[in-house]
């Protein structure tokens, strides 16, 4: 007679995979602003050098604010902000309150879903380029006369010469290239996020914001 299979073994079922185990935070930020802060600083870096009207050196603090949380992904903001006022241009570190607004307003915007899909991606980067444009007016317009020497510069010099106060040059070239600048990074940050391993976006979802913006 032939052997017949035990029991045991013909109903033998594959035990499901056991849930990743969450990243502790202080980890997870150790890990994971030093990425930002490079992020912002060279990609930057290299916009600023072509004279670029976008600026495009918040990639790194919108990313971690996604991730890990708005608190995290301001002081992976204003980090960058100070490095790079010492070793890329000595502007930066006035301006480190826009990308504290810049976590803050990503970080609501994802709290609610608005990183889910490109359209909502696209919407979120706009309302968050006009509240970097409100918050960075007062400083360009008073400390430096309405010219940093960014790329967005040229045409708030242009604007100037073609007779506008500086108020409203300012507001013009901050409300025609933030929205721009800050939907480009909304979007590579959504992309960048889609990118990593689901294994370890599982260990980071209870601390920031990956659960809210499942794609559905």
């Amino acid at each position: 007679m032939a052997p017949t299979a035990d029991n045991s073994t013909m109903n033998m079922t594959i035990a499901p995979a056991k849930p990743a185990e969450a990243l502790p935070a202080s980890t997870a930020a150790l890990a994971l602003i030093p990425l930002g802060i490079l992020m912002n600083l060279g990609i930057g870096t290299i916009v600023h050098l072509l004279k670029l009207p976008v600026f495009v050196d918040a990639v790194g603090t919108i990313l971690v604010t996604l991730l890990i949380g708005i608190r995290w992904g301001a002081v992976t903001g204003v980090l960058s902000f100070l490095i790079g006022g010492m070793i890329v241009n000595p502007v930066m570190p006035y301006f480190v309150a826009t990308q504290a607004v810049i976590a803050t307003i990503a970080g609501l915007f994802a709290a609610r879903g608005w990183f889910r899909s490109i359209p909502r991606t696209i919407l979120t980067g706009g309302c968050v380029g006009i509240a970097a444009a409100i918050v960075s007016a007062p400083v360009i317009i008073k400390l430096f006369g309405g010219i940093t020497g960014s790329g967005s510069g040229f045409i708030t010099a242009f604007l100037l010469a073609s007779g506008k106060k500086i108020v409203e040059s300012v507001i013009l070239t901050g409300i025609s290239c933030e929205p721009v600048d800050k939907t480009i990074q909304c979007l590579l940050a959504f992309w960048l996020i889609r990118t990593l391993p689901l294994r370890f976006r599982e260990r980071l979802e209870p601390l920031g914001y990956l659960a809210a913006n499942r794609p559905r």
